[in-house]
């Protein structure tokens, strides 16, 4: 969408209308719920009146809403009666909600997230898929160099710099199920390092392919699936043969190898499986 199109969105009123979701509050509210009191230590008077599970309900009923895509159009949505009666959200100003990003911590959302994500069934896939135990999971690092022109827009943060979205994506489920926004200059391989669980399979570009965290994904206790360059050094194991399926399939190669030249010969300890593809 353009600036040019949100700001117009901008100069007019968000009408009951224009919002959609309520739906899926049905359940949402209700986990929702166990945040209510979150954020409010400092509160000790007892006078806040946005609780983070309203400011959160708010939050996804505009992103359930393409029209309602800013801080105004939040604060309008919670005028609305259909909003508070349905909702139990009350009228919010726009300090409250401009501070309620502040003193919320969204990390608190990540258990609703997981619950929620564990309850998708898988789409349907090939049967070959499920000779895999571990969860499927794509991983990318994305530079986001157009995210600061709208943070300035939508938000008026003329300091915003480039930011760079660190995403796990469960292919069998097609949801992503970790998600993380840094600086530009961050780097993706660290990010992953961080957030490397057990039981998964990740899959990776050749932008991941440094052998010291190869062997973290699997001292972590999860297999990964990793493009590397045509230049990679490796001694060669063992040579597998090649059956009529797999040459169908484009594969050229299979092999056994201990990845690595001197220099770094230690990072990866054990042998991996190599396989050439043709490419056209």
């Amino acid at each position: 969408m353009c600036l040019n199109a949100l700001y117009e969105q901008e100069k007019r009123k968000i009408k009951q209308s224009d919002l959609q979701g309520f739906k899926y509050f049905k359940k949402l509210s209700q986990m929702l719920e166990r945040l209510h009191n979150a954020g409010c230590k400092r509160d000790k008077a007892g006078n806040r009146i946005l609780h983070m599970d309203q400011y959160m309900t708010l939050l996804l009923l505009c992103m359930f809403s393409p029209i309602s895509k800013s801080l105004r159009s939040m604060q309008q949505a919670s005028e609305l009666k259909k909003v508070q009666k349905k909702l139990g959200v009350p009228r919010s100003s726009l300090g409250s909600l401009s501070e309620a990003a502040r003193v919320f911590d969204s990390d608190l959302m990540i258990g609703i997230i997981g619950e929620l994500t564990s309850e998708i069934k898988p789409i349907p896939h090939s049967a070959k898929l499920d000779d895999i135990k571990a969860i499927l999971t794509i991983v990318d690092g994305t530079l986001l160099k157009a995210l600061p022109k709208t943070v300035d827009a939508l938000w008026g943060d003329r300091n915003a710099n480039a930011f760079k979205a660190h995403v796990q994506y469960e292919l069998l489920k097609a949801v992503p199920v970790k998600y993380q926004l840094t600086d530009g200059k961050a780097n993706e391989k660290a990010v992953l390092a961080q957030n490397l669980e057990a039981c998964r399979f990740y899959v990776l570009d050749r932008g991941y392919a440094r052998y010291g965290l190869l062997q973290q994904i699997i001292d972590a206790e999860s297999n990964f699936a990793c493009r590397i360059n045509d230049d990679s050094v490796f001694d060669i194991i063992e040579e597998r043969q090649l059956d009529s399926d797999s040459l169908q399939a484009g594969i050229r190669r299979d092999m056994i190898v201990r990845l690595g030249c001197e220099s770094v010969k230690d990072d990866l300890k054990q042998p991996v499986r190599i396989i050439q593809l043709k490419t056209t």
